[in-house]
């Protein structure tokens, strides 16, 4: 089971304010959906989402796996004013404004997840810690997002040169169109340049991870249907098809273990 765009366009498009801008809401909403499904196939409990912005992806989970409870936590619900249809047509989900690190609750969640959030909180080690918090005895948080033991910025397709001050020094003008662009000014300063080894090595004694090393391999495959996708790697994009279709990937990330530019992390607490 699968989203597919004509089905969320013809949804959604009329409810976006720009449908031209802000079609990559749908595409995200594919890609997210397609990689929490699994967990909700057979779960009856309480899923929380971590930086929901306007809710497309929550709206569909309570569409396809109606007998969770579904809560979504974002810091800028009031800011999302220009996506007000959306959020008013939505009510199977519990929206709270609130960051994560102050979200206060006394339930439990069987399932938390966040998509392409993790690299903008102000502490990342924090996070971790107050999602563990809020989990069942068997729950789980999936941490999805960008991470940069690559010298590689994976939001506007840039390499890093030396650190986030110099890089944006020598690439403001494309940093700052990409913002204008998709309507998300000050993304570049609140990207804390997370790093999957560094996440490994905080959680390797307090809690139970595991890094899907297979990402790699379904985002590659993207670029092979998600022209939208395609379209805003570039010839990058173009490079990466290539590596998919000779099965280059897998020999870089798998057996070489280069670092890939995002992860993919189960996290569970200690028994």
């Amino acid at each position: 089971m699968n989203l597919e765009f004509d089905y969320l366009y013809e949804k959604y498009a009329d409810l976006l304010p720009s449908k031209d801008r802000d079609i990559y809401l749908l595409r995200e909403a594919m890609f997210g959906f397609s990689e929490i499904k699994d967990y909700l196939e057979n779960l009856e409990g309480k899923v929380l989402e971590v930086g929901c912005g306007p809710g497309l992806l929550l709206n569909e989970l309570t569409d396809k796996f109606p007998k969770n409870s579904y809560i979504g936590v974002d810091p800028f619900i009031s800011s999302y004013q220009k996506f007000g249809d959306i959020l008013n047509s939505i009510n199977k989900v519990k929206f709270v404004k609130s960051k994560i690190e102050d979200f206060d609750t006394n339930e439990k969640f069987d399932l938390i997840f966040s998509i392409n959030v993790c690299e903008h909180v102000e502490d990342w080690k924090s996070y971790i810690d107050k999602t563990l918090s809020l989990l069942s005895p068997n729950g789980v948080s999936i941490i999805m997002c960008p991470t940069y033991d690559l010298p590689y910025e994976t939001h506007v397709i840039i390499p890093i040169i030396i650190n986030k001050d110099i890089t944006y020094k020598i690439f403001e003008k494309k940093i700052r169109d990409y913002e204008e662009n998709l309507g998300i000014q000050g993304n570049w300063e609140s990207v804390n340049f997370i790093k999957a080894r560094h996440v490994k090595r905080y959680i390797k004694d307090k809690y139970v991870g595991d890094f899907d090393l297979n990402i790699h391999d379904r985002l590659f495959r993207r670029l092979t249907h998600d022209n939208f996708f395609l379209q805003r790697h570039g010839l990058l994009g173009k490079f990466c098809q290539l590596l998919y279709k000779i099965k280059l990937n897998k020999l870089i990330f798998n057996i070489f273990r280069v670092p890939f530019p995002y992860m993919k992390l189960e996290i569970r607490n200690k028994k």
